[in-house]
């Protein structure tokens, strides 16, 4: 592996895929003898691409060089904004209309990919390049079934008949994992859920056997156990097929368990590049340390703290004179700020930042994968390291709530015995087909207690109820029957007047945070909106919306902007601030930090726990995000298939899951860790359809630990030793 800065800093590109690039670049001195890097698949040098926007030109990527090893898996990481899609979009020569590349080279295997025709490019998109996208429900055809649609990538092989275009589509499928490929290639892509269909969008991006796999967020709307299967799936295909993979990601427990090399980039630069244990274990640039700093999994102890990155990613609308992350950077200097750095290597011996404590307080002493480890950093410069400061910041510690829950407190909400059901079909249709039941059970017996000033999180995998028990609370979703209790008062039965009045204590944190909020209303009118449909009066609403920006730490320049207008940061802070514009008691937060960087999710977490220590509020947090919950809940709800199956104190249930399923949702999330790879992933299949039970326990098809008993008999709730209650014939902790 190979990094350069741009063409003033690029050895000559070799001619062919066959040469060894050159190990450093331009003027950059050499710690000493470089080992020979191993043959690159992919060389970008010095690439530059602007975007023409009506606000003038941005300046998305500047100088970007890498060189992508052949046979191995390089990752590519940062805040959004940082230019990760834009480079791989520059790649696949997929650019948007207003997007031109300004300078630099793409060649792949010595060929120049910038001068490639319209059919050129097709054979490279097909033969050589394949994507897995981000969201795979709009990136395959609706409309269309898989045997299509995989048959349709398979227009090349002109020598091949349909009932063997067929065969190879097949199998693929089995390939990753598809059961029953034969009759699931004629489904449509609604009829998979999330991880199925991602499953299936690998399968057709390996149609083609590709040299070269590139994976944008594969992960990113996954729950915890189908993430673990995905990642566990492209080590497979990797190691299959020997192809090379790219994977874009901000999710660093990913980037540790599936990566080679890591490529870190900020703000249309790559910052750093190295093995992953070097990246991992021993991080050289502020940026890097600061996105480990803000991984909460890499902190297995609670401490209602998330570090956080101050400031925002810089306007690219201008280009920086010195180190661009310097405006962030806590140990910037004046060389800092006017000079721009290059990219030094790193050598064992050189332990600038290893020294400082940053990196011996959390990982130890680790082992540095050699001289191809590069950041592009001033204090790795001779002659402008000593002009800065080697200090470490203080890190700062969370604010303790002023309020805690005490089993002596009354419950603020009970939950009794709720079942919410949702219609499959019309009556009529249940009378033709002889259903008896045309209804499933969403919410199935669930009873849950939360008090005043706690925290409780609510997990599961996606179909498990946790946004519709959420949304019954509100009285969004109809309750079927079993009892809800706010205050001591009965919401079940309530008139639309009645419960309207109850949703000024109970606020909702909606999980889009920019699609939940009207696109044709401005800031000042989305904060101001709660307080004027319940009639709240007594402030002028200017104040008003001066008091929840100054709330939740807003500028009150953004007041008249639009959603549109907002990074996902800024759009939750003004969610945030909605659903305390009226002082409720109790806040039930939908995946509160769904689609944010780890940086700026750390801020919308700090905020609501410093609103919780002001306010003294409470919480009930719906999420799959196992580390963000491990750190700001006091007790733990895991659900299947509508029901609780293991519940109470959230330390408990971390350090010793009483339940199958709890264990595997606690061993599913990756961690920021590159040592502790893992074999086998924890769980198998899929959540089963609600209109399919299976009997007896709901889970054994899925439970490592089944016996016979497990799949006759449904277990019922009972409380173990330490207050926990668990449904499950046989707990672990027994």
């Amino acid at each position: 592996m190979t990094f350069a800065t741009g063409p003033a800093a690029v050895t000559p590109m070799p001619s062919s895929s066959s040469s060894t690039p050159a190990a450093s670049g331009g003027s950059i001195p050499s710690p000493g003898s470089v080992d020979p890097a191993p043959e690159s698949l992919l060389e970008i040098d010095g690439l530059s691409v602007d975007f023409n926007t009506p606000r003038g030109r941005v300046h998305a990527l500047r100088d970007v060089s890498i060189r992508v090893p052949k046979s191995k898996v390089l990752g590519i990481v940062g805040e959004s904004g940082s230019g990760k899609s834009t480079l791989v979009w520059s790649v696949l020569r997929l650019l948007a209309a207003n997007g031109e590349i300004t300078d630099g080279s793409i060649r792949f295997r010595g060929e120049n990919v910038l001068a490639f025709d319209e059919t050129s490019l097709r054979n490279f998109r097909g033969e050589n390049v394949s994507m897995v996208f981000q969201d795979p429900m709009t990136a395959q055809i609706p409309v269309l079934d898989y045997r299509r649609q995989m048959t349709d990538i398979l227009y090349r092989r002109r020598t091949l008949s349909r009932n063997d275009k067929i065969r190879m589509a097949t199998r693929s499928m089995g390939r990753v994992g598809i059961p029953d490929p034969e009759e699931r290639i004629r489904n449509f892509p609604h009829q998979f859920s999330g991880g199925m269909r991602q499953r299936a969008g690998i399968a057709m991006a390996l149609l083609m056997d590709p040299a070269l796999l590139i994976a944008d967020e594969p992960t990113t709307a996954l729950d915890v156990t189908m993430e673990a299967q995905i990642i566990h799936l492209i080590r497979e295909v990797q190691s299959e097929f020997g192809c090379t993979v790219m994977v874009v990601s901000h999710n660093l427990g990913l980037i540790a368990e599936l990566c080679d090399e890591v490529v870190v980039m900020y703000a249309g630069e790559v910052v750093e590049h190295g093995g992953v244990e070097s990246i991992f274990f021993d991080a050289r640039h502020p940026y890097t340390q600061a996105l480990l700093e803000c991984d909460p999994a890499h902190d297995l102890e609670q401490r209602r703290f998330f570090p956080t990155i101050a400031g925002d990613v810089p306007d690219l609308h201008t280009t920086p004179r010195g180190c661009v992350f310097a405006p962030r950077c806590p140990y910037a200097g004046d060389a800092c700020r006017s000079t721009r750095p290059r990219p030094w290597p790193i050598t064992q011996g050189d332990r600038v930042f290893h020294d400082s404590g940053i990196q011996d307080a959390r990982w130890g002493d680790a082992r540095v994968d050699g001289p191809s480890h590069r950041a592009r950093c001033h204090r790795h410069d001779p002659e402008i390291a000593s002009q800065l400061s080697l200090n470490v910041p203080a890190r700062r510690t969370g604010r303790a709530r002023s309020v805690g829950p005490t089993n002596e407190t009354p419950p603020l909400l009970v939950i009794d015995q709720l079942r919410v059901r949702f219609p499959i079909m019309s009556p009529a249709r249940a009378v033709v087909t002889r259903t008896k039941d045309r209804f499933v059970d969403a919410v199935a017996d669930v009873s849950l207690t939360v008090r005043p000033g706690e925290t409780l999180g609510l997990v599961g995998e996606s179909g498990s109820g946790k946004t519709t028990l959420g949304r019954a609370v509100l009285g969004l979703n109809p309750v079927a029957s079993g009892s809800l209790t706010f205050r001591g008062e009965a919401l079940v039965g309530l008139s639309q007047r009645a419960y309207r009045k109850k949703r000024r204590d109970i606020a909702m944190m909606f999980q889009d945070p920019i699609g939940s909020l009207s696109p044709r209303q401005t800031v000042r009118q989305l904060l101001t909106e709660p307080l004027i449909v319940h009639g709240h009066g007594g402030e002028p609403l200017i104040d008003a919306a001066h008091r929840l920006c100054d709330m939740v730490s807003l500028p009150r320049t953004f007041l008249p902007r639009y959603p549109h207008e907002l990074s996902g940061g800024q759009a939750r802070r003004v969610g945030v601030a909605r659903a305390l514009a009226l002082n409720p008691a109790l806040v039930i937060a939908d995946e509160p930090t769904a689609g944010l960087d780890v940086s700026v999710q750390g801020e919308v977490l700090n905020l609501m726990i410093e609103m919780q220590a002001i306010h003294g509020l409470t919480y009930l947090i719906i999420s799959h995000n196992l580390p963000v919950i491990r750190q700001v809940s006091d007790r733990l709800a895991i659900m299947y298939l509508g029901r609780i199956v293991e519940s109470g104190d959230c330390a408990r249930v971390f350090e010793r899951p009483a339940h199958p399923y709890s264990e595997a949702l606690v061993q599913g999330a990756p961690r920021p860790d590159p040592t502790r790879r893992r074999t086998l992933v924890s769980i198998e299949g899929e959540v089963p359809s609600l209109t399919r039970r299976p009997a007896g326990c709901e889970f054994h098809p899925r439970c490592p630990h089944a016996r016979e008993r497990c799949r006759s008999e449904a277990p019922k709730p009972h409380t173990l030793g330490d207050g926990r209650r668990v449904a499950c014939h046989y707990p672990l902790t027994d």
